[in-house]
């Protein structure tokens, strides 16, 4: 293997360089909009932390409600009779349901809001760093050695041979 290169076309070149720079400009926009969709994520979990919160408070004074009703529901009547109280009993029992759900949906939000900023770093941040340094570093270095290559050759292509002159 000899130390030259065998350069046919220039062209080619300068085709490559535009194909590099284009493709770190599109590798960059590309990373940073992984960042948005997770700062739009975080910001989702937060929304629905947030959201399901306030429906468990909604829900324990719902169930408030409900007991109040079912405890005034109870009492003897003048007649001596106990009422029937099939229909609070039921809404009791749809409240805490409702509660119960609420809270386990409170719990799954909480459980991906502490797992996924881990997640991201483990799985995304070390991967993403590495490669954002390669475009900044490598891929500019590159570049800028490609553009100097193709000036020289350029400049050598049009150099032309001293002519000798006829006495």
């Amino acid at each position: 293997m000899n130390g030259s290169a065998s350069v046919e076309s220039i062209a080619a070149l300068r085709d490559w360089h535009a194909a590099l720079g284009t493709f770190r400009t599109e590798a960059v926009e590309s990373l940073a909009s992984a960042a948005l969709e997770i700062q739009r994520a975080d910001a989702w979990l937060d929304d629905h932390l947030h959201f399901w919160q306030r429906a468990a408070r909604d829900a324990d004074e719902e169930i408030l409600r409900c007991k109040n009703e079912l405890a005034q529901r109870r009492f003897v009547d003048f007649a001596g009779r106990i009422p029937d109280c099939t229909v609070q009993e039921e809404a009791l029992w749809k409240a805490e349901r409702r509660g119960q759900y609420v809270r386990d949906q409170i719990e799954v939000v909480q459980r991906w809001y502490h797992r996924m900023p881990k997640m991201i770093n483990e799985e995304y941040g070390g991967a993403s760093r590495r490669f954002s340094n390669f475009l900044e570093g490598d891929v500019v270095r590159g570049l800028a050695l490609l553009q100097n290559q193709i000036a020289s050759l350029e400049a050598y292509a049009n150099l032309q041979a001293p002519r000798k002159e006829k006495s």
